[in-house]
């Protein structure tokens, strides 16, 4: 991967965080559930990243995710998952 692309996937992380923080799960509810419908993406994105940077702004973006959209995230998948790439992110 490239510097530049690795340049705008965390643009990109960057852009999803602010879309989820913005979109009142209450007024737009289908809009909201389609932007946390990338988690799973996210998740298989940061489990297979070695880049730090990407690796920064994908573990502020899954703590994004999980802060607010929890619900929904469990909706479509199983904790563990979660875990194991928490884990991964843990490791020295």
């Amino acid at each position: 991967m490239s510097v530049v692309d690795s340049t705008i996937l965390q643009l990109v992380l960057d852009l999803l965080c602010t879309l989820l923080k913005k979109t009142d799960r209450e007024k737009h509810p289908v809009e909201f559930e389609k932007i946390v419908g990338v988690f799973p993406q996210l998740l298989n994105f940061v489990k297979k990243s070695e880049d730090m940077f990407l690796l920064l702004h994908g573990t502020t973006a899954i703590k994004n995710f999980i802060f607010i959209g929890h619900v929904e995230i469990l909706k479509i998948m199983d904790a563990d998952q979660i875990i194991k790439v928490a884990k991964k992110l843990l490791a020295p």
